[in-house]
């Protein structure tokens, strides 16, 4: 998988957290921000 692909990917995952918290859904709050904090870490392996 390529980095940019990953990037933007925890980038959607950020946004959409974002748009969860705002609405006072912490319970999806929560997890997307947990899928975007993973990428992070997809992205430091694919980019090696």
């Amino acid at each position: 998988m390529s980095g940019w692909l990953i990037i933007l990917t925890g980038i959607i995952y950020a946004y959409v957290a974002l748009e969860q918290g705002m609405k006072g859904n912490t319970g999806m709050l929560l997890a997307y921000a947990g899928y975007a904090f993973a990428n992070i870490g997809l992205y430091m392996v694919a980019s090696k």
